[in-house]
């Protein structure tokens, strides 16, 4: 092992860690510990290092050097964030056609967080942003002091001890990167024993067009524009940098090397013979600035943006590409789980798909900041090389790049799209997860009536609802049959959602069975009013109407009103649009007056009943008639419901959106209408609050309305585990079979 480079050594120590990951799973989740500390113990000396770093060399700076840096930094920094423009517009063409609605998240009703950009860039504690970490403001703070440093008659007093001070730092980091072998072993342990294949599964497209993107940019792009450009081949950056990019994959942080990075770079330096110690100099003052900067692994990592869309159905188009592009450029200033919902809120791609992007940074977090640091390197080496004077443009490299990158990312493209065709015919859509969830609660005997009716045994003179139920030994269920998530038939036709989950779960408590009557549109108070059902339990609001007519439970859900309309109407997207239009209609089910209260905002629209939800996707034109001799025609722009409901229905009919278009949320809660009795209003009450309490609505609710399937925790896989500890029980189990039967042979 003495012999061996430390890039071997890490390469190691990375393989093995993610083998013992494999092998015990969650058993070593613990060995992430030793990786934090590692990953500590190189961050403690960053920051310092960064600041009294810059503060020495701008320091000893003169001003025409300083202006030559920034000069040729920012020409080259455009130069690969165009590169990166590039490659955000054509390689959303590797996905697939895909089409899938989306399940509510209560993103729908939340404000995207806004930067605080003042906190970044500005450091108006210098102290705090040294502690908290916050590179940006630790950057411009040095850049001051440096500055101010620059033209005063003693300041070597005060930079040579700090020179030293640098020095030292310098020195503790190596020490620490000695056992870099040892810490990439505990991380990739503790990343691999809690990874979940199931749900990186549905994030492949993502996850493989950007690991070509990072392949594409880091190992072909960007090594020819530094050969184009400079002095320097491709085999000795790459030869020098290795174990330090292996680290950084291993760590998932550029920072916490960077000292080790800026010697790598002045190793580069080194390697040509025309070079000077001015050079090297200047790769202290360079890297801290770039830093702070948009790099190509943060800004290539909005290829997020372009999925998200692909994913939830609706692919961005070319107009949208202006919108995405300049709000990237703003994101990538801060860490993606900043500033990606940012850009998808702008964009109005559904926030669940968030979610997908937190499960997928366990992997695109340690990819990303193998082409950040990369990007570093070249854009150090582009401006050292104009700074000095050792640019030179090659024609010869030039046409060889572009044909190679041109044919390369031609055919990686073409490729890509036809195995994401292929691997995603295996990925259920919504629709089918859907289809696949089963009633959470304990199932009872149920029987499901073809047409309302009344309920056959009447109550006795003094009884209650309760003692009646009781007496049948049966709960007569309202619900509504197309009223999904709430109420509906799954492929199998069988009777399932949110409200039948908790029908069964309110059968068991009661120890009944189940009778579900179907309520037709516009018969619930008068069915209810004359003993069809105990109880309804669909998604009906709240409402001061039904409060007078029928007796109503405690609220159990609050739900926010939303717009359900075809994705390419703009019309609703948001309130100064809405407000300006001459006219429009929205329909709505029996609730005439929560649409007359949506439309109080809008005096200028209209509305419409229709029966049920089918109504409005199957007629572009609904036909009414005025008088026995004429019709009139209207067109139907959205449909009223709740964005929970909304967004169920996208998943079955993914051609529709969800859209808020007022200036802020108009909520309302859903009630169980009940059978006309004190002490069932009680028991219902109470059963609510004590579900609630124990976990048996946010189950539910979790399944049934967000898409999450229930299910109990299980270990994640590992080789131990799910293959070797069942072989190995098996065999115990056959040699213990064994000696019974050499004890009690069979006669």
């Amino acid at each position: 092992m003495k012999n061996l480079s430390l890039s071997t050594k890490v390469l190691i120590g990375v393989f093995a860690g993610i083998f013992l990951g494999l092998f015990f799973g969650e058993d070593v989740g613990w060995m992430s510990i030793p990786g934090d500390i590692f990953i500590g113990l190189l961050q403690m000396t960053v920051l310092p290092y960064i600041m009294f770093s810059l503060i020495v060399n701008i320091g000893r700076l003169d001003m025409e050097t300083g202006k030559r840096i920034i000069k040729f930094g920012l020409i080259f920094l455009s130069l690969l964030l165009a590169i990166g423009v590039f490659y955000l517009i054509i390689l959303p063409m590797a996905f697939p056609d895909w089409s899938s609605g989306n399940f509510y998240s209560s993103d729908f009703i939340k404000e995207s967080p806004p930067f605080d950009i003042v906190k970044l860039y500005i450091p108006a504690n210098p102290f705090e942003s040294l502690s908290n970490n916050i590179v940006p403001a630790v950057v411009l703070f040095s850049i001051f002091i440096g500055l101010g440093l620059m033209k005063l008659p003693n300041k070597e007093a005060l930079l040579k001890p700090l020179e030293v001070l640098t020095d030292g730092i310098n020195q503790v980091n190596k020490m620490i990167v000695k056992i870099t072998p040892i810490g990439v072993f505990s991380i990739a342990a503790g990343v691999v024993s809690k990874l979940s294949w199931a749900d990186l599964s549905r994030l492949q497209g993502y996850l493989l067009v950007y690991l070509l993107a990072v392949i594409l940019i880091t190992f072909l792009v960007l090594p020819y524009v530094i050969s184009i450009f400079t002095p320097y081949s491709s085999k000795t950056i790459f030869k020098i940098t290795r174990s330090t990019l292996i680290t950084i994959f291993a760590t998932g942080k550029i920072i916490v090397v960077f000292p080790q990075l800026i010697e790598n770079i002045k190793e580069i330096i080194r390697s040509e013979e025309n070079t000077s110690k001015k050079m090297q100099d200047e790769v202290d003052i360079i890297m801290p600035l770039a830093y702070p900067f948009p790099n190509l692994g943060t800004f290539m990592i909005f290829i997020f943006v372009p999925f998200a869309a692909w994913y939830s159905g609706n692919s961005l188009s070319f107009s949208d590409y202006p919108i995405f592009l300049s709000s990237t450029l703003l994101s990538s200033f801060v860490a993606p789980i900043t500033g990606l919902p940012f850009s998808l809120d702008l964009l109005k791609i559904p926030m669940e798909t968030f979610q997908l992007f937190v499960v997928s940074t366990v992997l695109t977090d340690r990819i990303r900041v193998v082409l950040g640091a990369f990007h570093l390197i070249a854009l150090t080496l582009l401006t050292i090389s104009a700074s000095g004077g050792m640019l030179i443009f090659k024609k010869k490299i030039f046409t060889k790049a572009i044909i190679v990158i041109s044919i390369t990312t031609i055919i990686s493209i073409i490729g890509m799209r036809s195995l994401l065709e292929t691997s995603m015919k295996n990925i259920p859509t919504n629709l089918e997860i859907v289809n696949s969830f089963k009633i959470i609660s304990p199932q009872q005997k149920f029987k499901i009536l073809e047409k309302a009716s009344k309920n056959p045994n009447p109550k006795w003179r003094g009884e209650n609802t309760l003692s009646r139920i009781k007496r049948r030994n049966k709960l007569r269920v309202g619900y509504y049959k197309n009223a999904g998530p709430f109420s509906f038939t799954n492929k199998d036709n069988v009777l399932v959602g949110y409200g039948i989950d908790l029908a069964h779960q309110l059968a068991t408590d009661l120890n009944v069975t189940l009778e579900f009557i179907p309520i037709y549109p516009g018969n619930l108070i008068n069915n209810m009013v004359n003993d069809y059902f105990d109880i309804v339990m669909s998604d009906i609001f709240l409402s001061s109407k039904y409060a007078e007519i029928m007796e109503l439970s405690k609220p159990y859900l609050n739900v926010s009103l939303a717009l359900l309309m075809n994705k390419e109407n703009t019309l609703f997207d948001d309130f100064d649009t809405t407000s300006k239009l001459d006219t429009f209609t929205i329909s709505y089910i029996e609730r005439g007056e929560i649409a007359s209260e949506f439309l109080s905002y809008f005096p200028k629209g209209g509305s419409y009943p229709v029966p049920e939800i089918n109504d409005f996707f199957n007629m572009d034109k609904i036909n009414i008639a005025k008088d026995s001799v004429s019709l009139d025609s209207i067109q139907i722009d959205a449909h009223l419901t709740s964005a929970e409901r909304a967004s169920a229905l996208t998943v079955s009919h993914p051609n529709y959106k969800v859209v808020n278009p007022l200036p802020y949320h108009l909520n309302n809660a859903l009630v169980f209408p009940i059978a006309q009795d004190e002490v069932w209003r009680r028991y219902i009450d109470k059963w609510i609050d004590f579900r609630t309490k124990d976990g048996t609505f946010q189950r539910v609710y979790e399944q049934w309305i967000l898409g999450k399937k229930f299910k109990r925790e299980q270990k994640t896989w590992s080789i131990y585990e799910n293959v070797i500890k069942p072989k190995w029980n098996k065999v115990q189990t056959d040699k213990v079979q064994t000696k019974k039967d050499s004890i009690n042979p069979v006669p």
